[in-house]
């Protein structure tokens, strides 16, 4: 399988068109800020759609994220419902979804990129 895209502003906060800033390309624009959730969703789906976005890292799900959003909040929901009964392949696609969002540790290293300059060496002088 290959390996995902890497977004242009992810690129750009690594340095990555430091050298050859003609590499840079257009990432289309997402929608902007995530709305209210779908009224088609149960109250339980609806309170697994909160916890999500409140647990997800800071600007990262937008509402172009909307309707894997949706799914995910709906199989979290039928996982708390029955963790036994859940099938392995719902639990592969909801922690495939949870990962994309940035929720796991080695996820979230890949979207916490803040734009901030790291610290400069206190050596690098010497």
């Amino acid at each position: 399988m290959a390996r995902p895209r890497t977004p242009t502003k992810v690129l750009e906060l690594r340095g990555a068109f430091a050298k050859n800033p003609n590499r840079a390309r257009e990432d289309a624009q997402d929608a902007g800020a995530l709305k209210e959730p779908p009224e088609s969703l149960t109250p339980n789906a609806e309170e697994a759609w909160h916890q999500i976005v409140k647990a997800a890292p800071l600007s990262v799900i937008t509402e172009s994220d909307r309707f894997a959003l949706e799914i995910a909040a709906i199989l979290l929901a039928d996982f708390r419902a029955d963790p036994a009964g859940f099938p392995a392949a719902k639990l592969a696609r909801l922690e495939a979804l949870l990962g994309k969002f940035g929720m796991t540790p080695a996820d979230r290293s890949k979207v916490g990129a803040t734009g901030q300059k790291p610290k400069a060496n206190p050596f690098g002088d010497l």
